[in-house]
């Protein structure tokens, strides 16, 4: 039977929501939202990132710093004797020695035993005892600031392993959701497809 114009304005007419899923399919970008959600979510990731970044670089610096402090001591007696090679007498205990000194002199001098065996002896213990004080406090000193860099270091590295923590926490996180949304913007783009050929089989059977 031969098709009238009234028959093809109807089935026209009743093709048009397949014409517009076709063209929807072919112009428009199903996948387009979940694009644009990928780019925030790297966005704001990366801005995260940077925030956490220094923290991790310092806990880099502090774990080589930390491991290298451990080295020096695994020889505790090289230690010491490495540092006591660094001593050197204080100002105030140089001053101790000399008031010593002249006290000692004025004493002996008063009572005739200036030069005498006793009197030297007793200098020299009295200038021993001075520079073992002062050595004893100077090896603390040092031994208390040893302590401070090590445990600085040891905070450098535990804030370091924090933010590593943190970023691997958020790179889970955006590395889910980015997936997800790279799932659906593949989903979008089959579906235009699908529409398109949808529309092509639902034309073409309205003419068969």
């Amino acid at each position: 039977m031969a098709w009238t114009g009234q028959d093809w304005g109807n089935a026209l007419w009743a093709g048009i929501p397949a014409i517009a899923q076709g063209i929807g399919g072919m112009f428009g970008d199903s996948g387009a939202p979940y694009g644009a959600a990928m780019d925030q979510y790297q966005q704001w990731g990366q801005k995260g990132a940077d925030v956490q970044q220094p923290y991790l670089q310092g806990g880099q610096r502090g774990l080589g710093n930390y491991e290298n402090w451990l080295q020096g001591q695994k020889d505790p007696s090289g230690f010491i004797n490495n540092m006591m090679g660094q001593y050197q007498t204080s100002p105030y205990a140089k001053f101790q020695m000399q008031q010593g000194q002249n006290a000692a002199n004025n004493a002996a001098s008063a009572s005739g035993m200036i030069g005498s065996t006793p009197f030297m002896q007793e200098n020299q213990n009295y200038a021993r005892n001075i520079a073992s004080q002062d050595q004893n406090q100077w090896l603390q000193n040092v031994l208390g600031v040893n302590t401070q860099y090590g445990q600085g270091q040891q905070n450098l590295m535990t804030g370091g392993q924090n933010s590593a923590n943190a970023l691997t926490n958020m790179y889970g996180t955006m590395g889910q959701q980015i997936g997800e949304a790279a799932y659906g913007q593949k989903a979008g783009q089959q579906q235009d497809w699908s529409n398109i050929i949808g529309s092509g089989l639902s034309l073409a059977s309205m003419f068969l």
